[in-house]
């Protein structure tokens, strides 16, 4: 997806940079906001977390990613989520 060029480093701020999936750091904010309700722990289906529902909401708003992308991008959004959940 992203070239592991130094050009790339030093746009994310780092020369060093390791991170490499510049286009799903870009959408993350988002797709923070699209899959929120799937990680509320007040909303559930019959007493089931609804995060299985969450990777697929991430699929339909970006048809364009591929699968590796959509669980990067999953697993970035669960981990923020478990984060916010700890905290309140």
């Amino acid at each position: 997806m992203d070239s592991p060029d130094s050009s790339a480093g030093s746009e994310a701020g780092s020369v060093n940079e390791r991170r490499s999936q510049h286009d799903l750091r870009r959408i993350f904010d988002a797709a923070c906001q699209i899959t929120a309700p799937f990680f509320d722990a007040k909303q559930s289906w019959g007493g089931s977390s609804l995060t299985m529902y969450a990777r697929q909401a991430l699929r339909e708003a970006y048809p364009e990613l591929t699968q590796q992308e959509v669980a990067i991008l999953f697993s970035g959004v669960a981990r923020f989520h478990r984060g916010i959940s700890k905290n309140v």
